[in-house]
């Protein structure tokens, strides 16, 4: 039986990837510091799984021993990631995200037989460009990068995720491909991200009113199952070896403002939508180019962005709003 490593496993799309790989009855050891996720009721349910192990570790303070030098494939999530936490300590997300890739690609360069090494990166990587010389969108891989204005705090995370993508290109004899997200969502994933902060103010608006930053930003969203069939895909496949991979949507980009009335819509409440202009740093616009894992995956999304939204809804309103469960933040 096969067997893989995923790092920051007890996060949202470690998670997710742990149970696909249990379903192709592969060997799934995760591992999580757990300082931003909780051994929640889910996680709890997967790992009674006897094909899955999780270990509890911080991979800051590496221990090769915990690990097994048997892993077909390696996929490294761990890193300091959230707006919130960014701007809070800047430095740290910088240098601990840079170490914890060290430490990990010295746990791929001792397996015996490891095919592939999948480093997850960031969309964030293209806002320099977008901010200075303009962005082709759909924005291809091939975009040249540039560092986004070094005094903003959030630049050492899309920093450290490009040095990151260096590491992976200048490591020898690691078989990498580069994953750069695209806004994916649903279930478990969490309050730091715009879908389930819009999901929660709608539900403790009391039908009164919510204000809704950013309105006119325009992203495209992916739901999670969606995007994991695409990961799962590509690291199966030599030809996506030594490349990088925008993984999103294959349909166009909606604005924050009917995102949140979509969202509104599914939630069923009767309520006002305030738009509201105080954020600053995001990205005015983000849409992947998805022609080079086209070339490479035959694959149709399953979920539109409304089924998407339905299931997730449903997800938080059962699991948490609800029943005031933990999950990770």
């Amino acid at each position: 039986m096969k067997k893989i490593l995923i790092t920051g496993g007890g996060g949202f799309i470690g998670f997710h990837l742990a149970k696909k790989f249990l379903e192709k009855n592969y060997e799934v050891d995760l591992i999580d510091n757990f300082s931003r996720s909780f051994l929640d009721f889910d996680l709890k349910s997967l790992i009674n799984n006897k094909n899955i192990k999780l270990i509890k570790s911080d991979l800051l303070k590496l221990n090769s021993k915990k690990f097994s030098s048997d892993y077909d494939k390696i996929f490294h999530l761990a890193a300091i990631i959230g707006v919130q936490h960014v701007k809070k300590n800047p430095y740290k997300v910088l240098t601990h995200n840079i170490q914890l890739l060290e430490n990990v690609i010295k746990i791929a360069k001792k397996q015996k037989n490891l095919n592939k090494f999948i480093f997850f990166s960031t969309s964030e990587v293209y806002s320099g460009t977008l901010r200075y010389h303009g962005l082709k969108i759909p924005t291809p891989e091939n975009t040249p990068l540039t560092i986004d204005n070094m005094n903003f705090s959030r630049t050492s995370y899309m920093a450290s995720k490009i040095y990151g993508e260096l590491m992976c290109n200048m490591s020898k004899n690691l078989p990498y491909i580069i994953i750069r997200p695209h806004n994916f969502y649903g279930p478990r994933m969490g309050f730091s991200h715009v879908i389930p902060e819009i999901m929660l103010k709608i539900f403790n608006s009391q039908n009164k009113k919510i204000k809704v930053e950013s309105p006119n930003h325009r992203r495209t969203f992916c739901y999670i199952d969606d995007a994991i069939e695409m990961i799962f895909e590509l690291s199966k496949t030599k030809k996506s070896l030594y490349k990088t991979f925008n993984v999103g949507s294959f349909g166009n980009s909606i604005n924050i403002y009917q995102l949140a009335k979509k969202i509104l819509k599914t939630s069923g409440y009767k309520i006002n939508i305030k738009k509201s202009y105080t954020e600053k740093g995001s990205p005015s616009k983000r849409r992947p180019n998805m022609n080079q894992l086209k070339k490479i995956v035959k694959f149709k999304c399953k979920y539109n962005l409304d089924e998407g939204l339905k299931k997730t809804y449903s997800w938080y309103l059962n699991n948490i709003f609800l029943n005031k469960k933990k999950t990770f933040i």
